[in-house]
């Protein structure tokens, strides 16, 4: 029998894992696309890091919280393979600064 979870005014099937995901991938990449162009689309470049650190105000609080939830991170830190950047945990090298 599937059970039905309701999240956001969205219901998704237990058994639909697949669109799901998918939802999941499309929100995450509009999320992308979206930060992108807002910070991007200013003409200078001190107005561009501006946007930035504001995206970055706004998007850490969720990023923290998704990493906390991890059952495959360490004592609240990166999971294995994966490098802390910071606060972020992403599978490659961070970028010199």
């Amino acid at each position: 029998m599937a059970t039905t979870r309701r999240t956001e005014g969205r219901t998704y099937r237990t058994v639909d894992f697949p669109k799901a995901y998918e939802r999941l991938r499309t929100v995450l990449d509009g999320l992308q696309v979206s930060a992108l162009r807002y910070c991007l689309e200013e003409k200078t470049a001190a107005k561009r890091v501006k946007r930035i650190a504001e995206v970055d105000e706004i998007l850490m609080p969720i990023i923290i919280e998704m990493q906390r939830k991890l059952t495959i991170a360490h004592a609240g830190g990166c999971p294995e393979g994966y490098f802390d950047c910071g606060g972020v945990c992403v599978p490659y090298q961070c970028p010199d600064k």
